[in-house]
């Protein structure tokens, strides 16, 4: 038989081996769990699927750490009567946060992005194609090239045109991320028609004149105004040349046509043969050269009531220019400007 002092040594050697076999259990599984904790409070983004379900929805807030069990966290949401008021969408959230607090994100809906693109007045269609195109990360400029063609859009104001150009209302649009380039393109198309819808065209309609006509006289002055109080007075000059059939001679149509608006235009360009080039051909432009803002629309409708027919920059520090009916003080006019 074997005495104590062998079973309290053969107690000794059991225990030992044991507690060997313990924490060498103990670091295989500790290490892997050490490799895949989530910190807590860690910024994660979260994209909910169309069609996704709870347990789908459960199981992958789990493995980006949001919640600490999908089980849990499924029968929270059915405890609370939710399961159909979750939301898809991206999501930001943080890694560790409470049941309810994700709860209340999924049921309130991914945030609503927005963004402000500013469109000036007198910016043209190509102007428009690279601010929204520069400005907003889910639209390219070729998406808003394609989106400016006109046949895309069928608003009787549009009928028998060519071209968009004039008709995108200049002002602040707040734009939404999931807005497609046509989406923006009709907001400025029905701003358009908003802002124009009361003014008066008795004058023009008086000159055989159409909207379009007003529009392409208020991109003329729009290009050609840099003081408000002018706007009028330009278009007075304007309309009383059209009255006596003498071209306008508005240097601006033939600078969009050729896309030259940084540099002055050679004797080259100013002998161009387009109909653009108001120098050689009498009446207007075949489109408008801009998009006028309503302040140019309501002047090229209402011109000042004077006979001018000439007017020059004089201060090129404030654009200011003087205004004459009378060719002989027009040129005296060019040689004392500033």
């Amino acid at each position: 038989m074997m005495n104590k002092n062998w079973f309290g040594l053969l107690f000794l050697i059991i225990s030992v081996l044991a507690a060997s076999v313990l924490n060498a259990c103990i670091f295989d599984t500790a290490a892997p769990e050490e490799e895949n904790t989530i910190v807590a409070g860690q910024k994660v983004m979260v994209i909910i699927e169309e069609g996704m379900t709870l347990n789908g929805i459960a199981a992958l807030l789990e493995e980006a750490g949001v919640v600490d069990n999908a089980l849990l966290f499924r029968l929270f949401v059915q405890q609370r009567g939710s399961e159909k008021n979750l939301a898809p969408g991206e999501y930001d959230m943080v890694t560790g946060s409470e049941y309810e607090e994700v709860l209340d994100m999924l049921t309130a809906g991914p945030p609503v992005i927005t963004y402000n693109v500013t469109i000036p007045e007198g910016f043209t269609s190509m102007d428009i194609i690279e601010r929204y195109g520069s400005e907003l990360p889910f639209i390219t400029s070729e998406d808003m090239a394609r989106a400016v063609l006109i046949d895309n859009y069928d608003y009787d104001f549009l009928n028998g045109l060519e071209s968009l150009e004039g008709f995108l209302f200049p002002k602040t649009y707040e734009i939404l991320a999931p807005y497609r380039a046509a989406d923006i393109v009709d907001m400025m198309l029905v701003q358009y028609r908003i802002e124009t819808s009361d003014l008066d065209y008795g004058l023009a309609r008086e000159k055989g004149l159409s909207s379009y006509d007003i529009l392409k006289i208020a991109s003329m002055v729009e290009r050609e105004a840099y003081i408000p109080e002018e706007r009028a007075l330009i278009s007075a000059v304007i309309h009383n040349r059209l009255d006596i059939g003498m071209t306008l001679g508005i240097d601006a149509t033939l600078t969009y046509f050729l896309q030259k608006w940084d540099e002055p235009l050679t004797e080259t360009d100013l002998a161009a043969d387009t109909p653009y080039n108001t120098r050689i051909y009498a009446g207007l432009p075949p489109t408008p050269i801009c998009n006028p803002g309503l302040a140019s629309i309501a002047a090229a409708l209402e011109p000042a009531d004077v006979d001018y027919l000439y007017f020059v920059v004089t201060d090129s520090q404030t654009h200011e220019h003087s205004f004459t009916d009378d060719y002989n003080e027009h040129l005296e006019n060019i040689n004392n400007a500033e």
